[in-house]
């Protein structure tokens, strides 16, 4: 996979660091609890609808294949298997349109669009002083 600078996820964090947490019945804790559950039952199409379009045409380029079967097989979806089977209730914080979901084995990045909320980052792993490193982003 290519590197990735993690912009994106600098301008999200910082966003975060001032937001409230959100009640764990949120909208974005339902997406992430949505795209884990699919992942854990190796539903790749639904995992993909949860993505943000950015994000499955960043992961058909870098995996070369379709976002279900990139998601769902080889080392990314090892590594999502991995993840899903120890994920937690999410924390969710939320500021504007922007949200961050913290569970037992991952950090997520979801962003607002129109009435719903999309994953822009899954997969993150934080890294003292630096940007989230993520799997799965734009």
């Amino acid at each position: 996979m290519a590197p990735r600078s993690g912009a994106m996820v600098v301008v999200a964090l910082a966003a975060l660091s001032s937001g409230a947490c959100s009640p764990p019945g949120d909208a974005p804790a339902q997406v992430v609890a949505g795209f884990y559950a699919a992942l854990a039952a190796g539903d790749g199409v639904a995992a993909c609808a949860a993505l943000a379009p950015a994000v499955v045409e960043s992961v058909e380029e870098d995996f070369a294949s379709a976002c279900p079967e990139a998601l769902t097989t080889g080392d990314l979806g090892d590594d999502l298997q991995d993840r899903a089977q120890g994920t937690t209730e999410p924390r969710v914080r939320v500021a504007g349109r922007q949200a961050q979901a913290v569970l037992g084995t991952d950090t997520v990045f979801l962003s607002r669009s129109g009435s719903g909320w999309l994953i822009t980052a899954a997969g993150c792993t934080p890294r003292p002083e630096r940007p989230y490193d993520c799997e799965v982003e734009a």
